[in-house]
Parts: structure tokens; C-alpha cells; sequence
């Protein structure tokens, strides 16, 4: 990294501050902080939805992953396009006409606020453990381009995150996520020119050497119960993106941020279908570094072929010329900075509507808007340190990882919504006994499973008795046990019913085709 480099980093730096800056001066109630008035436009909202599900992790780990096996990731990434279809469909707009600040205000109305309290719960829980992977992504990337170091990197990068998500709020969010997105598609079409053009060969023979080396199968179909496979990976995304896109708060903060009805579903869908071809593009930039360097005299360092997440920023570092390496940093930062913000501000959203406006209902605005800026400074600290503990890995290929980190850590959520919204019968008791059951499957399967650093035995070591399946099955058996249990107690339970009115999908799709 030159002088050049340098400098063009530094200006992308400090334009997103001065943009914060800029919009702190319109954030004078907690709805402008949050949700921007309510005025942003559909295409925004879907450059803020793209932004909020691609980040470094995408630019770095795709790559990587596709690099040293291939794409066998591609049948988990066309599931949320599918999703979005049914969500912006019918749930987009029960949203925005049923919620005043958060998706978790639908479990109380549906089971009292103890349902409220641990969807929010487990929202800050997961979002503070993905965070801290991208953090931890744009650190390994941006230390290797530099010659820095892991752990600083994650420290300056997180900070200045932190601050111009403080400073601007939501409107400065959604703003920078366009320049980003715009940013991160340029970077992966420029590594892909790259490539083809400074190949010793034609880039047809880059892109044959490629196809014959096996670099675009999609293997891994052979069904196993302790082996991640195809069938672990299709079903788990469908969980995974029906709990993104129905139940994430970072994502349904998105559909109330639009200015009507129509911008809200068209934003949805914008940002879902815009996803597949920028997660597409990276796997090929993969797919073509694998054949670019198999017809190169070039030995590449064993460092590069360990860790897997390390052939981007190997290939920029020594084959980009001066000045595009500093814009192919800005753009794997504005990556990053794309999802940290919108995950920052959600969070911060979450504590003060879920937590403290719902506890504190005689608080006034502004010290609800001065506990969500405080609360972005606190969740941000513990991204960054928690970030900071990844750097222990022994093998930091993060992409499996963070699907499987990402399923156990939501604490069985779309298990809560989904018996609420589809059943009418389901009782807040049965939802409670349900949350006790997947509390404590997860807490045993996780600690009987998962190994420390330099440790050979897991946390939890019970012998016969630890989980013995795929880790990836964790988060899937945490939904399925949460609505079985919730299901067969409610059942047994005698007394009226609950009062459901205009609180299931049965009244949401007549609601619907009444609009229609």
C-alpha cells in the first residue's frame, strides 16, 4: 500500500464521517434516529436490505471458499430470493400497519412480553456474534493489504464504524449503504477483469481451466446426520431466511423506514434478488483465482493456501496496481461498514423499544434517543472485543462457520413466531415451555460440541451423553423443538383460547387479498 493507497482509504474514511456528521443534525426524536421519518425511498431501502445481508465475509470469504473446494454453496443462496417472494407478499405491510419500532412488539401482543424480552434477546445475541465476524473478515483482509495487524485493525475499523453510525443514525445508514453496495459490486467486477486480462492465457482458457477443475460443481449431496451436507444446507436456509427476512429486526427495520406501502415491497424485493448475483459474482472471482494461479508460474505462499479467507487480499496485494489497491480496501471496508451500521442501529433499536421504552414507558423521547446512541457504543465495544477472541482460530475459513454459528445462536426464534403466526390455539405457556426446552437443548449441544482454542475436548465434555450430530443441526432442532413443545403443551392445556384476532397468517392473507 502506497501514498496513493493511503490517501484514497483515508478519503472514502472520512467522506462516511463527514455524511454522518451531516445527518446528526436532523436526528432530533427517536423515530428520526431509528426510522428516518419514515421517508426513505423503495430503491434505498433496497441498497440498505443488499447492504445489510452482504459484507466483507462475502467480498473475503466466497472467494476463499470456492478457491479451496467450490460451489457448493450456490443451492443456500437462491433460497432467500424465494422467501422475499412470500415475506414482501404478505408480510411487509402486516408490519408496517401492526408495529410502531420493532418485530418483537408482535410476541407480546401474541404472548406477553417474556416472549417480547428473549426474541429481543436473542437478536442482540446473534447480531453481536455476526458482527463480530465481520469484523473480524474486513480485519484479516485489511492487516494482510496493509502489513498491520489483526487485532488493531479490528479495533480502528470497529471504531470508526461505531462512530458514524452514533453520529448519523438510520438516515446515515441507509445513505452510505448505496455508495457501498455500488462499491463492493465495483470491486468484484474489477478482481474479475483482472483475471481474465492478466492471465498468461485467453480468458476463455481461464474460465475452461476453471469449469474442468471442478471449481463450479455443487457436490456434497450424500446425506449424513454428523457431516454438513447439501440437505443440512438447503433446509437450514430456508430457516435461516425466513428468520432473516420475517424475524430479524435489522431487516424489518428496513420495511418501516419506506414511505408507503408500495416502496416497502419494492425495496424487499430489490434487496433479496440483488443479493444472488453479488454472492454469485464473488464465487466466481473464486472460481477464476483458482485457474488463474494453476496456469501461473507463480508458487503461491503457504499462508495463502492455509487459510482460506487469504487469496483476496494475497491477489490484490501483489497484483493490483498503485491506486486500486486503496480503492479495492475502500471497497472491501464498504462492504463491511454495509451490514456493521445497519446491525449497530438495529441493536441500539432493540434495546431501547424492547428493553428500556418498554420498561421505562414514562421516559421521555430524549432519553430513549440518548440510551440508543449509548447502546450503539456498548454493543459496538462487545463486537469488537468478541471479534477480537475469532483471531484465536486455529483455521480461519469463516464461512461455514458463521452459517453454523448464525443457526445455533438465534435461540430457536422463528420457532416462536412461527406457531403464533400459523396456529391460533398456541397458548403464551406452551411458547414459555417451548423457550425452556430449546434454552436447554441448545446450552447442551452447544457446550457438549464445541472445542477452545488448543483444547482436543469439548467445553462440556459428558462423554456418550454429548450431542452427537452435525453442529449444523444445533440452531435446526433449537426451531423444531420450540414449536413441538410449545404445540403439545398448548394442546393439553385447558381454558379458552387465546385471543388471536388480526394476529395470524390466516387474518394477515385475508387482510391481503381484501387490499388486493
Amino acid at each position: 500500500m502506497g501514498p496513493f493507497d493511503v490517501t484514497i482509504v483515508v478519503i472514502y474514511l472520512v467522506f462516511v464521517a463527514l455524511l454522518g456528521l451531516y445527518f446528526s443534525q436532523r436526528q432530533k426524536t427517536t423515530e428520526d434516529y431509528f426510522l428516518a421519518g419514515r421517508n426513505i425511498p423503495g430503491w434505498v431501502v433496497g441498497f440498505s436490505i443488499l447492504g445489510t445481508i452482504v459484507s466483507s465475509a462475502t467480498f473475503v470469504g466466497h472467494p476463499g471458499n470456492v478457491f479451496h473446494k467450490n460451489m457448493y454453496l450456490v443451492p443456500t443462496h437462491i433460497v432467500p430470493f424465494f422467501v422475499i417472494m412470500f415475506v414482501a407478499r404478505y408480510l411487509v405491510v402486516f408490519y408496517r400497519r401492526t408495529l410502531k419500532m420493532t418485530v418483537y412488539a408482535y410476541l407480546e401482543k401474541r404472548f406477553g412480553y417474556p416472549a417480547r424480552a428473549y426474541g429481543a434477546a436473542t437478536f442482540l445475541l446473534s447480531r453481536v456474534t455476526d458482527v463480530s465476524v465481520t469484523y473480524y473478515f474486513l480485519a484479516l483482509a485489511a492487516a494482510y493489504l496493509t502489513d498491520g495487524d489483526v487485532g488493531t485493525m479490528i479495533f480502528v475499523l470497529g471504531i470508526i464504524t461505531v462512530l458514524y453510525t452514533l453520529l448519523g443514525g438510520i438516515q446515515a445508514v441507509v445513505w452510505t449503504d448505496v455508495i457501498q453496495g455500488l462499491l463492493l459490486i465495483g470491486g468484484g467486477l474489477l478482481c474479475i477483469v483482472i483475471v481474465l486480462f492478466q492471465s498468461t492465457v485467453s480468458p476463455a482458457e481461464v474460465i475452461a481451466r476453471a469449469w474442468e477443475g471442478g471449481k463450479f460443481d455443487i457436490d456434497r449431496w450424500e446425506f449424513s446426520l454428523s457431516e454438513n451436507n447439501q440437505w443440512f444446507y438447503i433446509i437450514g436456509s430456508v430457516v435461516v431466511w425466513v428468520q432473516v427476512f420475517a424475524c430479524g429486526q435489522n431487516n424489518v427495520q428496513r420495511y418501516l423506514l419506506a414511505r408507503s406501502d408500495k416502496d416497502a415491497v419494492r425495496g424487499a424485493y430489490l434487496g433479496a434478488a440483488a443479493c444472488l448475483p453479488v454472492w454469485l459474482l464473488f464465487m466466481l472471482v473464486g472460481a477464476l483465482l483458482w485457474s488463474y494461479y494453476q496456469v501461473s508460474a507463480e508458487q503461491l505462499p503457504q499462508e495463502v493456501l492455509e487459510v482460506h479467507d487469504r487469496i483476496v487480499p494475497y491477489f490484490i496485494k501483489t497484483r493490483f496496481p498503485a491506486g486500486l489497491k486503496g480503492l479495492m480496501l475502500a471497497a472491501l471496508i464498504a462492504a463491511a461498514m454495509s451490514s456493521l451500521d445497519s446491525d449497530l442501529n438495529a441493536m441500539a433499536l432493540v434495546v431501547v423499544s424492547d428493553f428500556y421504552g418498554r420498561l421505562r414507558p414514562q421516559s421521555s423521547d430524549r432519553h430513549r434517543l440518548l440510551t440508543g446512541k449509548f447502546s450503539v457504543i456498548l454493543l459496538g465495544i462487545a463486537s469488537i472485543v468478541l471479534a477480537l477472541q475469532w483471531t484465536q482460530l486455529e483455521d480461519p475459513s469463516l464461512v461455514e462457520f458463521m452459517i453454523t454459528m448464525a443457526m445455533i445462536v438465534t435461540g430457536g426464534i422463528l420457532g416462536l413466531f412461527a406457531p403464533g403466526m400459523l396456529f391460533p390455539w398456541t397458548t403464551a405457556r406452551g411458547a414459555y415451555l417451548g423457550i425452556l426446552a430449546c434454552s436447554i437443548f441448545t446450552l447442551w449441544s452447544t457446550l457438549t460440541t464445541i472445542t477452545l482454542p488448543g483444547q482436543d475436548l469439548p467445553v462440556f465434555d459428558m462423554g456418550r451423553l454429548n450431542y452427537p450430530l452435525s453442529p449444523f443441526l444445533i440452531g435446526i432442532s433449537g426451531h423444531v423443538i420450540l414449536v413441538t413443545v410449545g404445540l403439545m403443551a398448548s394442546a393439553f392445556q385447558r381454558g379458552s383460547p387465546p385471543d388471536t384476532a388480526g394476529l395470524t397468517m390466516k387474518d394477515v392473507i385475508a387482510s391481503q387479498s381484501k387490499t388486493v
